[in-house]
């Protein structure tokens, strides 16, 4: 018994036995193939954005469709982030969309739309006012249409001409010298009746800015009408 006794394990020994046990098992459950950490035991909003590295979580972490509409924030993503022609038609709600205005740009000029349809009587209207040209049309007693050119840049060009219905023949008239203050007459050699005209109008200042205008003029039994388009 004395010898027994004797060989007992010191209390030193005794604590680094437990530790070493603690320590395999510790060891254990974190080798691979045993049960990995599931979400329900991390603490909700436990892992927040300052713990994640940038870049860490990337597009093969996410699984399809996981990512709803309502986890983007508000013009989250922009035009720069849609493919081209990837919105048909079918993706736009038309009741969203709201009235197109009559100008717009193409290629950082302006599109602008004109028309004058007036009775007999009206008098003359500014219908158009583009980089510096203006035009203005009235509806005199007859009825009779006349449209007039005004420009705020001197030392303009401006030229008009056209044809008439069929067999009506065609017309021209040109300025060289427009100037502020001058009035310039669109439809001076042009006789429009009811058969109607079809012209175009380039006005050019000294800077190299160009108003381009296609245009339709006529005189009908109770009034008048000009209309067109004019890009500048």
């Amino acid at each position: 018994m004395s010898r027994i006794l004797r060989r007992r394990p010191s209390p030193a020994m005794v604590v680094a036995f437990v530790a070493l046990g603690v320590a395999l098992a510790g060891t254990a459950n974190a080798l691979p193939g045993k049960s990995r950490v599931k979400k329900d035991d991390i603490a909700r909003a436990a892992v927040r954005a300052q713990h994640i590295y940038s870049n860490a979580v990337r597009t093969k972490h996410i699984r399809s469709r996981n990512v709803t509409r309502s986890k983007i924030a508000r013009r989250a993503i922009n035009s720069d982030l849609v493919g081209v022609d990837a919105l048909t038609g079918q993706n736009v709600v038309e009741s969203s969309l709201s009235t197109v205005p009559n100008s717009s740009k193409t290629n950082n000029r302006s599109i602008e739309k004109f028309a004058f349809v007036a009775g007999t009587g009206t008098a003359a209207t500014l219908v158009l006012n583009l980089n510096g040209l203006s035009l203005y049309a009235a509806c005199n007693a007859g009825p009779a249409l006349n449209v007039t050119a005004g420009t705020t840049v001197s030392g303009a060009w401006i030229h008009s001409g056209g044809t008439l219905a069929p067999g009506g023949g065609s017309y021209y008239i040109g300025d060289d010298a427009f100037n502020a203050g001058d009035s310039f007459d669109v439809l001076a050699n042009a006789t429009t009746g009811s058969t109607g005209v079809r012209g175009t109008l380039t006005y050019v200042r000294p800077d190299g800015e160009v108003v381009s205008s296609d245009y339709l003029a006529q005189e009908t039994a109770t009034g008048c009408v000009f209309a067109g388009t004019a890009i500048g």
